[in-house]
């Protein structure tokens, strides 16, 4: 399990679930996306409006429905959907509580397990009872990064809310890696590293990186992964190359 984590909103968490994921499914990996953020972007980006739900991930926490008869099929036929709603907030208004329902999620998902190969989770950005819950009921993080000093500041906030999550919850958690995003070039990339000092870091940076494409944008405002938008893209071959990556690294 992948949770795709970040405490910035705007740094591409849902973008790079949804397009990862779709990506894992095009080389025929059974993957399944799990939209753990009440905005339901990835959902939406996967092409589910919530209007038309008969149910989400809050039906699951809530119990009303068992973890398989929540996902969907999406229009890829090795990728499927745990889709979210607004109805996410309620349910962890309730969930948060009570004292160690942020393993309530990695349960739930122990159920499926042996359908998927890769389980891809999308996370909120904020410091939120579904930020732990999306990191303990992962096994690894993979964090989109950007150019941007700020997003120093934002990696550091994430180790600590993973050291947390490790004491608490989950001792295996690990970092997968950081992907960067609307990059121009690798250059780019290693000069950002070696001029803010982040030379160690370059050990967990992925060599894939996603360019700035406006396919990835318009894609999303359809309702699709960009891969099903133009597969020629650059953005869509980058999400390929990440996956491969993804694959590599894990065997």
């Amino acid at each position: 399990m992948i949770t795709i984590a970040g405490q910035k909103g705007g740094n591409g968490r849902s973008v790079t679930a949804v397009n990862l994921a779709a990506s894992l499914a095009l080389l025929e990996k059974r993957t399944l996306l799990v939209d753990c953020d009440p905005r339901a972007c990835s959902t939406l980006f996967a092409g589910f409006g919530a209007s038309t739900l008969s149910c989400d991930l809050s039906s699951v926490l809530f119990g009303k429905v068992a973890p398989s008869d929540a996902v969907f099929k999406t229009r890829l036929r090795f990728m499927d959907l745990l889709p979210a709603s607004f109805n996410l907030f309620h349910a962890a208004s309730r969930l948060s509580l009570n004292a160690g329902n942020e393993r309530i999620l990695r349960i739930f998902l122990r159920e499926l397990r042996a359908e998927y190969e890769y389980m891809i989770i999308d996370s909120p950005a904020s410091y939120s009872f579904l930020t732990v819950t999306a990191l303990a009921a992962a096994d690894w993080l993979l964090v989109p990064f950007q150019c941007s000093p700020e997003d120093i500041g934002d990696f550091t906030s994430l180790l600590r809310m993973v050291r947390h999550v490790r004491s608490n919850f989950q001792e295996r958690l690990k970092i997968a890696g950081l992907l960067f995003n609307r990059c121009g070039s690798r250059e780019e990339i290693d000069r950002f590293l070696a001029g803010n000092d982040l030379n160690g870091v370059e050990n967990i940076v992925y060599k894939s990186f996603v360019p700035g494409d406006d396919a990835i944008r318009a894609a999303g405002e359809d309702g699709k992964p960009v891969a099903l938008y133009d597969v020629e893209s650059p953005g869509a071959r980058a999400y390929l190359d990440v996956a491969k990556e993804v694959i590599s690294s894990f065997n």
